[in-house]
């Protein structure tokens, strides 16, 4: 019998010590595949703009990308709901990964309302998941979602997105100078670029940019 009990104990333990969604999805995937007996594989797909990446998961390599609208993942994010396959060679929508898998279910996990990501499990047994199973890793996958922080690689892209633009090094009529030499004294540099074409400023300009 699954003590569901200590897993939930363990997932709330790890988000604890640390609820990056790495550590929690690598851990959750470890709980799971460790305390679930007659699985073959446990793992997370990340939601990007082409569909679904490979992320953190126990058992056999898997797919590394699965297309946006295809595999029983993306039927579990557009219903934004659990998706159970109990026996998955009846499923015309199934992306087999490891050949010794018999049945699936895949639960989605949301941040904001927003799906981003999918818990998929793995069977090598035919109708493994029974109505108790599905209730209790609904409540799993529930509870890694509730207590991982999905903002981390967020905060950071938005942060880079958001810097201060680099400040040159020099003005620019000195870097025109220095690496043109048109010129001896920096009086002469304003008359001679303004003699140029907007199109050898912006060649000038964007050569700048690259190099200060």
């Amino acid at each position: 019998m699954i003590d569901y009990k200590q897993l939930e104990k363990q997932i709330r333990d790890t988000a604890k010590e640390e609820n990056g969604l790495l550590p929690m999805f690598s851990n959750a995937a470890a709980i799971l595949m460790d305390g679930v007996p007659g699985l073959n594989w446990v793992g997370f797909y990340m939601v990007d703009e082409e569909g679904f990446h490979l992320g953190p998961f126990q058992g056999k390599p898997g797919r590394p990308r699965i297309p946006s609208g295809k595999g029983l993942c993306s039927l579990a994010a557009k219903k934004n709901d659990m998706v159970y396959a109990p026996d998955v060679h009846e499923q015309p929508e199934f992306l087999p990964g490891d050949p010794a898998t018999d049945s699936e279910v895949i639960f989605p996990l949301r941040n904001e309302g927003k799906v981003v990501a999918v818990l998929v499990m793995d069977s090598p047994v035919l109708n493994r998941f029974s109505v108790v199973d599905r209730d209790n890793l609904r409540r799993m996958a529930g509870l890694v979602e509730k207590n991982t922080n999905f903002s981390g690689t967020e905060k950071t892209a938005a942060a880079e997105k958001k810097a201060p633009p680099k400040e040159h090094s020099m003005p620019f009529e000195l870097w025109l100078y220095a690496i043109k030499g048109m010129a001896q004294t920096y009086e002469m540099v304003e008359p001679i670029f303004s003699q140029l074409s907007e199109k050898e400023k912006k060649s000038l300009r964007d050569e700048y940019e690259k190099t200060a």
